[in-house]
């Protein structure tokens, strides 16, 4: 049963409750009305669905929680993708043929967050990304015009040109209890350290050392924060 801390009225900016593992739409409909929101059939058979996906692609632990809004696209096998728990997901995770992504317990993804692993992304406990956050391992497109052109030709169905796409990918990990604040960007190759805050619609894209508050476009350490 989803318990009543991570419900609609603890943060600020969720967009509905979050949902513990279901596989019918008995399930659903008693953790929906556990939590006092209203819903109809269509949103039953949602998270019966969101559940199911992420239950066929992903290796998901005990305690994890879905909104109806979470996604998974998984292009390679389920191990690929872990999801410790306990943990809230409510973004999209899309690993490619051969991404992993690995997110440790008392993670929080919220609203719209992507996770886009072609290479890995490991975002360890306790971290949490905050509503908007992009979190790219790769350049999703060719740095090459004519392979960006072929690309979004296959993507539309043309199946008449031929070239190998390039696109590069590094991997990215976060620390332990760092905040990215809401609609920053993590691009590929970044290390982020423990602890360590990025402030909302910041560009990280070199490394952060632990324990330091970071902004800007492109991010750089602002100051040292102290343990109290």
């Amino acid at each position: 049963m989803i318990r009543g801390p991570m419900s609609l009225s603890d943060h600020a900016f969720a967009d509905g409750p979050v949902f513990a593992r279901v596989s019918s739409d008995a399930q659903a409909r008693e953790q929906i009305e556990a939590t006092g929101v209203m819903a109809g059939p269509d949103d039953i058979r949602r998270i019966v669905a969101v559940w199911a996906r992420f239950i066929a692609g992903a290796e998901v632990a005990e305690g994890v929680r879905l909104s109806a809004d979470a996604r998974l696209v998984n292009a390679g096998s389920a191990d690929r993708v872990k999801i410790d728990g306990p943990s809230a997901i409510r973004g999209t995770l899309r690993a490619e043929a051969g991404g992993a992504i690995h997110i440790r317990r008392y993670a929080y993804l919220g609203d719209n967050v992507i996770v886009s692993a072609r290479a890995s992304v490991e975002i360890g406990e306790a971290t949490l990304l905050a509503h908007g956050v992009q979190v790219f391992d790769n350049d999703s497109h060719p740095t090459d015009p004519w392979q960006r052109e072929v690309q979004f030709r296959r993507m539309l169905g043309d199946k008449s040109v031929v070239a190998p796409l390039e696109i590069g990918s590094a991997p990215i990990r976060f620390g332990n209890r760092c905040w990215i604040g809401m609609n920053s960007v993590v691009l590929k190759g970044v290390t982020i350290g423990d602890e360590t805050i990025v402030a909302a619609c910041s560009v990280v894209t070199t490394d952060l050392p632990p324990r330091v508050l970071a902004a800007g476009n492109p991010a750089r350490v602002v100051k040292e924060l102290t343990q109290v």
